[in-house]
């Protein structure tokens, strides 16, 4: 007999079932027609082009400069306010609109599978029924039939939720590139990368949110799209059933609770979209640190910094940590609530409209054995759609939470794609197209500016109405102290800043500079590629005019000295040319790029400071040669020779322009005469730099004689080196491999030591929520056989009994759950805390950061993996962690109540199942380890692109590079989408095994061991009660199975989430290794530690004795170094650009190993302080600039304990600012302290703020305030005028500061009082 016949068998039923569907029907259209309506007008109201224009900032009408660059600031100041979820309607309007006919399909596709998977439900659900009934009348026969289609249903439903995963993850990664794909477009365009870091201010951290916010929204949105279609589909279809068979009133019932719990919830809930998106800013600003570590690494190893900036790490980590454990509090009481509300006192309230129709409706069973076991066959059914309806509105009804917080990723994106687009929109429309506006740009075969004012981001005036013009053929030597606006004159030309007032005439269309003006910058930019891609940069290949053939890439290099290049690298090779090439060698390669070019107008910014004179002179000779005009920027007085004219800033607006063919022919603006000698002190500065080229008008002769054959006399005495002896092997960074399994042990000793801290009362809290758990699983599902057996003698006040107990275990349940959720949690917050502890304590400690980055023979990209792949293996290990613990509790309780009602055998079939489940899935699982850590690897390198765009971002939108640049990210990006579509895939075909093993196939095993069950159960048949205690054990064996079934299920899926977490082990534990290696001192030659106990003094010496120099990969650069630096006597290391000057400092630094000979050195900190070749400014303020590496607390100890004995510990701060303005001035930069308002305290991006030679002028700040009693300078003063330069060396000689100097300038010996010149 089917289900519903009693219902059927009256006409009334069937007119009402009729009826009922058809307006059922009704409702389903209209819902239907709604949604294809909203999904049409999205696709419309996306496509207008004044979606954004709301948050456009760009005026269309004409406006002075001064109103602009208000209105402007104004903008730049106010953050964009939250509007609820409507960023989040923006980008699914975005999404849906672009998706195309494949996403389209895919949606569709998904929407198919979820009305099949709600059918198939519903069918498995009546199967069950059935077989219910089956085996509570004992016929056999019906039952195997009714098993096969269970059989078959049950893979089905397998395939299906495999294959809904696999599409839900492949609109994921749709997602992914719509939305990457629509900021790239916009962020690489009229230099936006640029400009959202470098002047527009408003956002922090911008590849973050490329690399993490949108991949992070993109998936939590398709799970949503799926569990809400999931919902939708099984509220139709349960409502329905429901009113086919019962009364309308069960809908409203259930609609009423739901509503109000809904409403009630929403009163209740906290601001989780807030709260998300300052996370994600948290988690940003924590990744940049170690990004930004990784890329300064040499400079702060050479500071010995590491203390520091870890001080900066933790700091900045620990408030990431509070926020995380606040969010998570309000998880866990919200939680609480939402869970008794919708999840168990909504289960009570579902077992109360299940029952009711059976005790007084239309349901209720008559007195016959066969009319029982039709309504336990109904019961079963009726169950199951009661709670399917339930649980589909309860997940609608939360939806608005999981919007939520979708909501504060969304803020995120969607304001960087405003910004984005608002800072990339043409310049042709606010410029171009301004007419009647004093600022804007026109074409023409010259360069020209009138009265063009240069104001900062800030808003600090650099230059006032500049108007000089550079005719094709001539050429401009600008001039003039640091900061005075040399470099920001150009970026005013290249657009990298706002023309704020004037009229700037340039050969080329459009703001930016381009093939017709090409940029050489004095920090060299080297792409990732191959060496053909350094030359031709910023075209591709198939971009070329002129194709470079291997004869033309050998000219080019021929021309700069670097023909070596092709001997050491393959050409097709791929190499990240910035950590291959020395600084010279990098800016040689700039060189040969400007000769493939061969543009109009070059742009040469301190290009040559790294570079012999000899070099100089061929470059410029050969600039000239090709008809290129040159707009230089350079402190080298020698260079006037080559140059027309010179253009002369002094740092307060002033400028002045000398012409070489009219030396009576002076034209000066700005309102300052720079002949005055009272002007302050930069003006001073400019009148000092002018009179150096003034000078040097009157001897153009590149080089000087004495100096050269100087250094001659001193290579021709260097001794003899015999090439035949055998190279002593340079050790690279080697770690000790461990396999997994002591990979994992070491894993655990390090989360938890021991069961009495804080980790392992957490783990025995976990277990014992999980025990309570278990223990009120068991309680339901004793319920749930008494709820049937209180139906079957319709005995109502059992059942008021059995609902008063359910409402207790349901608030029992509501602590459990969320607890156990909350707990997982902070487990994960604690092993997160404790092994990036552990990671840092080694990472930060002996130069290791640099060991790793630059010794070891693989790349680590150590900041991703103490970051992104840190934090995700202490997330799913909690989950791992909990999802043993809870199905080896469920496992040992329900096989032994399973053992009170089957017997061993019952047992044995359990355990025999879990065995040949676990050998199958063994068998067919694939490698997940390696594939999930190969998409850990692809999402590092993706971000490191964006970070390395984002650190080399000015010389890039300099070069016009941000298509190529594009290019290249996008093409990681592709290779990323294309893994991780393999990676779904592959899971999704394991899936299907995995789902029907684990979670489908052991109802079967349920069903055969119920009616084993009933078929060996005793008693007369014909009895209420043997009926009642045979409903009530079925039900209950049922539960008992199922539980056990799920809990081996959970066993047999930990391989798999093992494999998937065994790639992020080997990962963060391959660094602890290579950390391990670099503490260990397997790098360090015993040589070093011999030295510093022989009887010699290293405290006031510095002796290399036979020393080789070898890099780490193998290339000898010095042959037996022998050289004395004893007090008062300098040395000026000098020689071609990668010839190793550079690297017998990172040998005395102890970066590098000594690999023979013996090298004595004073050992105490202040012995020697090292000032490398590229500057670096920590975070913090103007006194913790000149300060670095000690902290503001050690310097004002430090200088009570040297300078001012007997004073009070109040007034160290002033005693340290008092010394530390006396530095200031002495390297010329007490307009800073002056300028900025908050004087010393003043907090600032320094890196932004500073020009090059600023920078390098803070480095010997450090070096006079630290005082040691050797200064080691590696090329830290090319970017500083002549006079300036004098005026450092003449202080570090007053401070009887011992210098070591690396240098290409061979005029620095006649400034400095050299005891030697060593030559490598």
């Amino acid at each position: 007999m089917p289900s519903l016949q009693l219902l059927q068998l009256t006409e009334h039923g069937r007119n009402l079932l009729a009826s009922r569907r058809k307006a059922l029907l009704f409702a389903s259209g209209i819902v239907v027609a709604g949604g294809a309506a909203a999904y049409v007008q999205s696709r419309f109201s996306s496509k207008k082009p004044d979606l954004y224009g709301h948050c456009n900032g760009v005026p269309d009408n004409s406006e002075n400069s001064d109103e602009v660059v208000k209105k402007e600031n104004n903008v730049k100041g106010t953050k964009q306010k939250k509007g609820g979820l409507k960023s989040l309607q923006v980008l699914a309007a975005i999404l849906l609109s672009e998706m195309g006919q494949i996403g389209a399909r895919d949606l569709l596709a998904l929407v198919g599978i979820v009305v099949l998977r709600t059918a198939l439900s519903n069918r498995l659900a009546k199967v069950q029924g059935f077989l219910f009934r089956a085996a509570f009348l004992q016929r056999v026969p019906s039952f195997f039939r009714l098993i096969s289609e269970n059989f078959l249903l049950c893979f089905l439903l397998s395939t299906i939720h495999s294959t809904s995963k696999y599409i839900t993850g492949t609109l994921s990664l749709r997602f992914r590139k719509i939305l990457t794909k629509l900021i790239h477009a916009h962020y690489f365009e009229n230099m936006s990368y640029y400009k959202i870091s470098h002047v527009d201010g408003r956002i922090r951290n911008p590849e973050q949110r490329i690399a993490s916010d949108v991949p992070r929204f993109c998936s939590e949105l398709s799970e949503l799209i799926l569990d809400d279609l999931t919902a939708v589909s099984d509220g139709l279809l349960y409502s329905w059933r429901l009113c086919s068979y019962a009364s309308p009133k069960y809908i409203f019932w259930i609609l009423a609770y739901v509503l109000g719990a809904g409403a009630a919830i929403r009163n209740f809930s906290p601001a989780f979209g807030k709260l998300m998106s300052k996370e994600q800013q948290l988690e940003g600003e924590y990744r940049q640190l170690h990004s930004r570590l990784r890329t300064h690494a040499e400079s702060i190893a050479f500071y010995g910094g590491e203390c520091r900036e870890e001080s900066h790490i933790q700091k900045k980590f620990k408030t990431l940590v509070g926020h995380m454990g606040l969010v998570l509090h309000d998880h866990w009481w919200f939680g609480m609530i939402q869970d008794f509300l919708l999840k168990y006192l909504g289960a009570t309230v579902a077992v109360v409209l299940i029952i009711e129709p059976f005790f007084a409706g239309h349901l209720r069973a008559d007195t016959s054995t066969l009319g029982r076991a039709e309504m336990l066959s109904n019961l079963r059914y009726h169950n199951s759609v009661v709670v399917s309806l339930f649980q589909s509105l309860g997940t609608l009804s939360i939806s608005s939470r999981r919007l939520n917080r979708l909501s504060g990723y969304a803020d995120r994106i969607h304001e960087l794609v405003l910004i984005s687009r608002e800072l990339s929109v043409d310049d042709k429309k606010s410029s171009l197209q301004r007419a009647g506006s004093r600022n804007y740009l026109s074409e023409a075969n010259y360069v020209e500016f009138s009265g063009v004012k240069v104001v900062t981001p800030t808003g600090n005036v650099l230059v006032k109405d500049l108007s000089l013009r550079v005719e094709s053929g001539s050429n401009l030597l600008i001039t003039g102290p640091n900061g005075s606006g040399k470099s920001s004159l150009f970026r005013v030309l290249g657009g990298l800043w706002p023309l704020v007032a004037g009229h700037i005439v340039k050969p080329g269309v459009g703001s930016d500079l381009n093939k017709e003006i090409f940029y050489v910058p004095q920090r060299p930019y080297t792409a990732v590629g191959t060496l053909r891609d350094q030359l031709i940069y910023p075209l591709t290949a198939d971009q070329g005019v002129e194709p470079l053939t291997n004869s033309g890439m050998v000219e080019l290099l021929k021309n700069v000295d670097l023909e070596y290049l092709l001997d050491r690298y393959p050409p097709e090779k791929e190499v990240n040319w910035g950590d291959e090439l020395s600084l010279g060698e990098q800016q040689r390669l700039g060189m040969a790029r400007l000769f493939y070019h061969k543009p109009k107008f070059a742009i040469l910014d301190e290009c040559t400071s790294a570079v012999t004179t000899d070099m100089e002179e061929r470059f410029c000779a050969k600039v000239r040669a090709m008809g290129t005009s040159c707009i230089t920027i350079s402190h080298r007085p020698a260079l006037v020779a080559f140059h027309d004219v010179v253009l002369s800033l002094d740092g307060e607006g002033g400028w002045k322009v000398h012409y070489k063919r009219e030396d009576s022919s002076v034209q000066s603006g700005g309102g300052i005469d720079l002949t005055e000698l009272s002007e302050t002190d930069r003006q001073t500065d400019a009148i000092a730099v002018q009179r150096a080229f003034t000078a040097a008008k009157k001897d153009s002769a590149f080089s000087n004689p004495k100096t050269q054959s100087y250094v001659s006399e001193v290579i021709a005495a260097s001794p003899s080196v015999n090439h035949d002896v055998k190279l002593p092997v340079v050790t690279q960074l080697q770690r000790v491999r461990r396999v997994l399994p002591l990979r994992v042990a070491a894993m655990v000793k390090v989360l938890v030591p021991t069961v009495f801290d804080k980790q392992g009362a957490q783990l025995l809290a976990v277990a014992f929520l999980v025990v309570s758990r278990t223990w009120v699983s068991d309680r339901i599902a004793s319920l749930n056989g008494r709820s049937m057996k209180y139906v079957l003698e319709q005995d109502k006040l059992g059942f008021i009994q059995l609902i008063g107990i359910s409402v207790l275990q349901s608030a029992a349940s509501s602590f459990i759950a969320p607890s156990l959720r909350h707990l997982t949690a902070r487990l994960a917050l604690g092993w997160r805390i404790r092994l990036t502890q552990h990671l840092l304590n080694n990472y930060l400690r002996n130069n290791a950061f640099y060991q790793v980055f630059q010794m070891s023979s693989k790349n680590i990209d150590a900041d991703q993996r103490i970051t992104h792949d840190l934090e995700k293996l202490t997330t799913d290990l909690s989950g791992l962690v909990t999802g043993m613990v809870k199905p080896s509790v469920d496992i040992l309780w329900f096989t032994w109540r399973m053992k009170l009602l089957t017997g061993r055998r019952g047992v044995g079939i359990l355990y025999a199942y879990m065995l040949l489940g676990l050998g199958f899935l063994r068998t067919v699982t694939p490698d997940f380890g390696d594939l999930s850590s190969r998409e850990q690897q692809l999402d590092g390198t993706f971000r490191f692109m964006h970070e390395r765009l984002r650190t080399h971002a000015e010389s890039i939108a300099f070069f016009g590079g941000g298509a190529r640049e594009k290019a290249m990210v996008e093409s990681r990006f592709k290779e990323l989408l294309d893994h991780s579509l393999l990676l779904l895939k592959k899971k999704w075909l394991y899936g299907i095994l995995d789902e029907f093993v684990t979670k489908q196939l052991p109802h079967n095993v349920t069903w055969g061991l119920s009616l084993l069950y009933a078929l060996e159960h005793g008693g007369d048949r014909a009895l209420v009660s043997t009926q009642s205690e045979l409903a009530h054990a079925l039900r209950f064996l049922a539960s008992v199975v199922s539980q056990s079934f799920f809990a081996f299920g959970d066993i047999l899926e930990l391989h798999k989430k093992f494999l998937e977490l065994s790639g992020s082990i080997n990962r963060i534990f391959e660094l602890e290794e290579l950390l391990d290696a670099a503490q260990s001192g397997d790098l360090s030659s015993d040589n070093l530690s011999q030295s510093q106990q022989t009887g010699l003094s290293a405290e006031d010496v510095i002796s290399f004795a036979e020393v080789d120099i070898i890099t780490p990969s193998q290339k000898l650069l010095a042959r037996q170094l022998t050289c004395d630096v004893v007090p008062g006597k300098s040395l000026l290391v000098t020689g071609p650009n990668g010839s190793g000057k550079s690297s017998v400092f990172r040998v005395l630094r102890g970066l590098w190993p000594i690999v023979s000979g013996r090298l004595y050195r004073p050992s105490h900190r202040c012995g020697i302080f090292y000032v490398p070749q590229r500057p670096y400014t920590c975070l913090g303020t103007l006194r913790d600039q000149i300060i670095y590496p000690l902290s503001r607390e050690e310097a004002e100890l430090r200088e009570l304990k040297l300078y001012r004995k007997g004073k009070k510990p109040a007034d160290a701060m002033n005693i340290l600012d008092a010394r530390l303005k006396i530095i200031l001035e002495n390297v010329r930069l007490n307009y800073i302290l002056e300028r900025e308002e908050a004087g010393w305290d003043a907090n600032l991006n320094w890196e932004d703020i500073l020009s090059l030679g600023e920078q390098q002028r803070l480095g010997m700040a450090r070096l006079f305030f630290h005082k040691p009693k050797f200064g080691i300078l590696d090329e830290c003063t090319n970017a500083t005028s002549v006079d300036v330069e004098e005026q450092l060396y003449r202080v570090a000689k007053d401070l009887d500061i011992t210098v070591i100097t690396s240098s290409q300038a061979t005029a620095c010996p006649n400034t400095i009082p050299l005891f030697g010149v060593a030559t490598c």
